[in-house]
């Protein structure tokens, strides 16, 4: 069982965000997967580890280009969507520090295991009518 699936996600509008939120999600359930398959010795700690830290690259880029399309088609509500943003990526560096200082997967693992809920919540609250100005937008343009 995936710990995220699109189906929960609402369209987006803007292809290139339709396509980002598909790929973290792909990385989330990869992780997933591979720290189970850890436990039993399918799986190497340098493998998931890998999967993390591309996660974590995948999400500064979905964020950083969002905010950059944001603030290219004037969205009126961008300092509440970065805010998001904002609070999202400290809550991840702070499971980063603590997996690194503890030298400890599960300290991230766990983090990522609670990210589905708040990228549902986001992705269909804040992304879906962040998507349908861009588009409107982009389609001016």
């Amino acid at each position: 069982m995936a710990l995220v699936y699109i189906e929960q996600l609402e369209d987006m509008s803007v292809e290139q965000m339709q396509k980002t939120h598909e790929d973290e999600i792909k990385i989330l359930n990869d992780i997933d997967y591979l720290a189970f398959d850890v436990d039993r010795g399918e799986a190497t700690l340098e493998e998931l580890e890998s999967k993390v830290n591309e996660y974590i690259d995948h999400v500064k880029a979905h964020f950083t280009n969002e905010e950059r399309l944001m603030q290219k088609y004037d969205f009126p509500s961008y300092d509440m969507h970065k805010t998001a943003h904002d609070m999202f990526l400290e809550e991840l560096n702070l499971a980063v520090k603590q997996w690194k200082r503890y030298e400890n997967i599960e300290k991230i693992t766990n983090f990522v295991r609670k990210t589905p809920e708040w990228i549902v919540l986001h992705v269909n609250t804040v992304d879906v009518p962040t998507a349908n100005y861009l588009a409107k937008k982009m389609d001016q343009a």
